[in-house]
C-alpha cells in the first residue's frame, strides 16, 4: 500500500449508510490540528459515532509519554464541550502499549469490531500505517489519514518542544483555548520534567486507582477520611488500613475505574458532572445535598513488589475528594460490596500516624495539602 493510496480504499463496512470512525492517537497534547479533524468528524451528519482511542494510556517514561491519559481525556472532552458535541456522539477508550505490535493491534481490532467501525483514522506511518502495508494487513475498513489536505503543519512533538523552549506566544495560536487550564496547570510541568529524563524500555505495570475522601464534619469541625481494612486473605498488606482502591479494567477510563471502585468498596455512588475540567465536577448520588463537588488529580504513585518469585511494577492513580457535610449522613450510605472490611470514617490526625497499605501514606499527605489549600465553606 503506497502512502498516496491511504485515502483511496473502498468502504467495505457500512451501518445504515452511516460512518462509524475510530481514531487512534497519543494526543500529547491536543493541538488545533487534532481539534479540527475531531470536530469535523463529530459535526458530520453522515457520521453516526466516533471512537477516540487514547494510545499509550499508561506509558509515561520520557518526553514522548509525558502526559497522563486522565489529562488527555479531559482535553478531548474540553474541546467537545466547547463545540457543543453531545456525549452520545463520541466515546473515549484508552489503549495500553504492549511489547509487540500484534498484541497491541489485537486490542485495536477488538475495539473496532465491537463498535462496528467503518473508517479507521490515523496519520502515524511509523508505528501503524507502514506496518500494515508491510504485513499486507487488510482492515476491511476505509483508512483516513487526517494529515492529508490539512493546513496544520505541526505535531505534538513541536508543541512539547515549544513548551520546553518557553515559546508561549507561538503556542497561543497552536493549542485550543479550552485546554489551556489543563495543559498549563499540570501537563506542562510533566513535559518539562520528562525532558530531563531519558527514554526507557517498555515496562508493563499493574494499573490501579485509589480514591481518598476527606470530609469536614460541619458539626464538630474535624476532618475525617474514609478507609477500611484489607482482608486477611490478601497476599499484599493483609489486614492493613487502606483507602478504597482497585484495578482498572481493560478499555476502562481511569475516571470510570475510580467511580466504579469507590462504589464497590464503599457502596457510595458518585456521578460525574463534568470531566473536561480539573478538578472534575461530581455529585454524590444519594446525599440530600445537591452540592456539586470536586475530584482532584492527586498524582501517580509507583511501587515495586518483590514479595513473589517475579518482581512486578504497579502504579496507582490517586484522586482526592473534599467535601463539607454532616458526617453521619455520609456514614449512613456506607455499604461495601467487596474487598474492603470495616469501612469507616476516621479522624485524619489519627490515620496519619497509622501504617497504611501501598503508598497510601504519601497519598494522604498530598490530600491534606489539597484540603489546606481550599477555602472554608463553613466557619
Amino acid at each position: 500500500m503506497e502512502k498516496s493510496e491511504i485515502n483511496q480504499m473502498d468502504d467495505k463496512n457500512t451501518l445504515n449508510n452511516k460512518k462509524r470512525i475510530a481514531i487512534i492517537g497519543r494526543w500529547m497534547p491536543i493541538h488545533n490540528g487534532h481539534k479540527n479533524f475531531l470536530i469535523n468528524f463529530a459535526k458530520d451528519k453522515d457520521v453516526e459515532k466516533i471512537i477516540i482511542m487514547i494510545g499509550s494510556c499508561y506509558q509515561r517514561h520520557g518526553l514522548r509519554f509525558c502526559i497522563t491519559a486522565t489529562e488527555r481525556e479531559k482535553m478531548i472532552r474540553a474541546i467537545m464541550n466547547r463545540e457543543n458535541i453531545p456525549e452520545e456522539k463520541y466515546e473515549i477508550i484508552p489503549v495500553p502499549d504492549y511489547p509487540t505490535f500484534d498484541e497491541w493491534f489485537s486490542d485495536i481490532l477488538e475495539i473496532c469490531n465491537k463498535n462496528k467501525i467503518t473508517h479507521f483514522c490515523t496519520g502515524n506511518y511509523e508505528d501503524i500505517l507502514d506496518i500494515l502495508s508491510k504485513e499486507k494487513i487488510n482492515l476491511n475498513m476505509k483508512l483516513i489519514n487526517p494529515e492529508v489536505n490539512s493546513n496544520f503543519h505541526y505535531h505534538a512533538t513541536n508543541i512539547r518542544n515549544m513548551i520546553i523552549d518557553g515559546q508561549y506566544e507561538s503556542l497561543k495560536n497552536l493549542i485550543p483555548d479550552e485546554i489551556r487550564p489543563i495543559l498549563f496547570k499540570y501537563s506542562f510541568k510533566e513535559i518539562l520534567s520528562s525532558n530531563k529524563k531519558s527514554e526507557s524500555d517498555f515496562i508493563e505495570e499493574k494499573q490501579s486507582v485509589t480514591i481518598i475522601l476527606l470530609v469536614k464534619n460541619i458539626l464538630d469541625g474535624k476532618v475525617y477520611t474514609l478507609l477500611g481494612n484489607r482482608p486477611l486473605s490478601e497476599k499484599e498488606y493483609p489486614g492493613m488500613f487502606s483507602f478504597p482502591c482497585g484495578n482498572i479494567k481493560k478499555f476502562e477510563t481511569v475516571i470510570n475505574a475510580c467511580i466504579r471502585n469507590f462504589y464497590e468498596k464503599t457502596g457510595i455512588k458518585i456521578d460525574i458532572i463534568d470531566n473536561s475540567l480539573e478538578p472534575a465536577l461530581i455529585k454524590f448520588t444519594d446525599l440530600n445535598s445537591n452540592h456539586i463537588e470536586q475530584m482532584y488529580i492527586n498524582g501517580i504513585y509507583d511501587s515495586i513488589n518483590t514479595s513473589t518469585n517475579k518482581t512486578y511494577y504497579s502504579s496507582s492513580q490517586c484522586f482526592t475528594i473534599f467535601i463539607e457535610n454532616n458526617l453521619e449522613e455520609i456514614q449512613n450510605l456506607i455499604a461495601p460490596k467487596q474487598d474492603l472490611e470495616n469501612v469507616h470514617f476516621c479522624d485524619i490526625q489519627k490515620v496519619i500516624k497509622e501504617p497504611l497499605a501501598y503508598e497510601h501514606k504519601k497519598m494522604l499527605k498530598k490530600s491534606i495539602e489539597i484540603y489546606n489549600s481550599e477555602p472554608n465553606l463553613y466557619n
